[in-house]
């Protein structure tokens, strides 16, 4: 039975192979109707190597245009190709490579591309085939790194001071790169925090248009720093300030007027509990001779620093100082003679005045001139030791507060007489009677003898007019 068996094997072995073939076939065409071939694109960054082939020439080479980003696709079994992203493959340009014997100031390197896993699986198909670059001349330099802070603290605090370590970053490259870095910059994110906070970051490198820089072909010594953000707390104080000086004659000052009138800061917790406003010195602003209004801007920044805090916003450093200066109005108030108060006056004396009021010149403020009375006014006089006769005195007047002011000295004249002087004697009036007639007659006299003579001068000429 065995022996039939092998012979009829043998005897088909044609058929049998053509079986085997037939069932491969089949197998095949099943598994791609199962899993069919797909076609998927990718664009990966080139990985440069080898740059110290052309660094040991003191250059460096220079990406042209965007050759640097390899574009391929891949195709095979959906089952793997669907799996597949970008860091699933290798692509190099390796500078050793580089043939400097080629024209132009353009150097192409070829791109390889490898898939990391399922390579037995799929081909690849590559779009870019050389990365293109220029050599240019090594650059290199220092640039001190910026800290910067973005996002707002917790609510009553406030950001201070930001320190990055290390702070100096050494860059190497292409010099049309290196020549376009305007600043470095290191940010740490406080948003929401209420005490120090600390991270490692990336420096990040910015043109003039603060446009950020990034480029493989840029070494740096450090490719990482720890920033660190100090956290204040924050108080609202009111501005405190003095004046020095005297307005002109006639106007008064009338206070300051602040915009704004109260800044907040930021500072550790003991300074600030001890600062309850910022102080400007009376020396800023002097008034002397003043007779306007006038505003003064001032630079708050140094006192904050005397103090021990500084500004939540540094740009809110300048306050408005308004002085107010106002003139004073002048109004005369005629007091009648009988409320002047008089003292001294002896008691065997009669004082009497020349008028019925003495004019007392006031000068003050409006609001304050218009209150002002006549009645509220009082004037008083010293007549210790005037004697009998016309005497011209000076009146003291008390006006009733300091907001008014007496401009000129009151004065007034007064009469005093003796009330008990004997009066004139009936004789003596007697005698200057007669001394009088006596007077009168002697003119008679000479008065008639006048016309005597004048008499015969008439004569006289009448006699000659007759001859």
């Amino acid at each position: 039975m065995f022996r039939k068996m092998i012979k009829s094997l043998v005897n088909n072995a044609g058929l049998k192979v053509l079986s085997i073939l037939l069932s491969i076939v089949l197998w095949m065409v099943v598994v791609k109707l199962a899993d069919p071939d797909m076609t998927k694109t990718f664009s990966v960054s080139v990985d440069i190597l080898n740059k110290d082939v052309v660094a040991e020439m003191g250059k460096v080479p220079d990406v042209v245009g965007d050759t640097d980003i390899a574009v391929f696709y891949i195709t095979g079994p959906r089952s793997y190709v669907e799996k597949m992203n970008g860091d699933d493959f290798n692509v190099t340009a390796d500078l050793s490579q580089l043939d400097l014997r080629q024209d132009g100031d353009t150097k192409l390197v070829p791109i390889e591309i490898s898939a990391r896993k399922y390579d037995r699986y799929i081909t690849i198909n590559q779009r870019t085939v050389n990365l293109q670059i220029t050599l240019e001349d090594l650059s290199e330099q220092k640039f001190v790194i910026t800290a910067e802070a973005t996002g707002t603290p917790a609510e009553g605090c406030a950001i201070g001071n930001v320190e990055v370590t290390p702070n100096l970053l050494n860059i190497s490259g292409p010099e049309s790169i290196v020549s376009r870095i305007s600043r470095v910059s290191a940010s740490i994110n406080v948003d929401g925090v209420s005490s120090d906070v600390s991270d490692n970051v990336v420096p990040v490198l910015y043109d003039e248009d603060n446009t950020p820089i990034a480029s493989d072909l840029l070494e740096m010594n450090q490719s990482a720093v720890t920033i660190r953000a100090n956290i204040l707390g924050t108080k609202s104080v009111p501005v405190r300030c003095q004046i020095s000086g005297t307005p002109a004659e006639g106007y008064e000052y009338r206070g300051l007027e602040y915009t704004p009138d109260s800044v907040l800061i930021k500072g550790e917790a003991e300074v600030l509990n001890g600062i309850s406003a910022i102080n400007i010195p009376e020396d800023v602003i002097n008034i002397d001779g003043a007779r306007e209004e006038s505003e003064v801007s001032i630079d708050i920044t140094p006192y904050l620093a005397e103090a021990g805090v500084s500004l939540v916003d540094d740009t809110a450093n300048q306050i408005v100082v308004r002085v107010l200066i106002e003139q004073k109005e002048t109004k005369v108030f005629n007091i009648p003679v009988e409320k002047i108060q008089i003292t001294g006056l002896n008691q065997d004396y009669e004082l009497t005045y020349s008028g019925s009021s003495v004019p007392v010149s006031v000068r003050a403020l409006k609001e304050h001139m218009d209150t002002l009375e006549i009645g509220s006014i009082s004037a008083s006089a010293d007549v210790t030791n005037l004697e009998p006769g016309s005497h011209t005195i000076e009146l003291t007047v008390t006006l009733p507060g300091e907001q008014f002011e007496q401009t000129e000295t009151a004065r007034i004249q007064i009469t005093i007489e003796d009330k008990n002087a004997e009066p004139e004697t009936e004789q003596d009036e007697t005698q200057e009677n007669a001394g009088g007639s006596e007077e009168e007659e002697e003119d008679n006299n000479g008065n008639g003898n006048a016309g005597n003579g004048n008499n015969r001068d008439s004569a006289d000429r009448s006699a000659r007019d007759s001859d």
